[in-house]
């Protein structure tokens, strides 16, 4: 019993393990493309729950971006079911993604005239003479 219950086990890791790799689309979205589009889409997932002025929120930017790139949504999804089964590729293409979304965050930060910790509480309040002083020498 426990020698078939040991084999089950086994079969069961094997299976969990994915193998599949895709063929390579024709229209496949470079690399380079595919980081600045997932840079895009990450930003846009941000502040679709924000509401803009008039408190309305925003919707459809999806489409928006894919006019930008001058793609569509089944390129998209071709392109990136490719990637995904390239996880090393996939990795790298995400980790490039991640910096660049926190170097972007860095300078919203730094621009930001207060800065407050998730409880509230103010951290620093730039000095505004010395921020317009430093913008008049630039």
């Amino acid at each position: 019993m426990n020698k078939i219950f040991y084999i089950v086990i086994f079969f069961v890791f094997i299976s969990c393990e994915s193998r599949t790799n895709y063929k390579k689309p024709k229209d496949l979205i470079p690399k380079d493309q595919m980081i600045d589009l997932l840079t895009d889409m990450h930003k846009i997932n941000g502040i679709t729950g924000i509401k803009n002025k008039d408190g309305l929120k925003a919707n459809n930017y999806i489409s928006v971006l894919y006019e930008k790139y001058q793609i569509d949504s089944t390129r998209f999804a071709s392109s990136n079911l490719y990637y995904t089964s390239k996880i090393s590729e996939y990795e790298k293409i995400f980790k490039e993604v991640k910096k660049r979304i926190e170097g972007q965050r860095i300078l919203f930060e730094d621009d930001s005239l207060i800065l407050m910790d998730p409880k509230g509480k103010e951290l620093r309040r730039p000095d505004m003479k010395q921020r317009n002083k430093d913008a008049i020498l630039k």
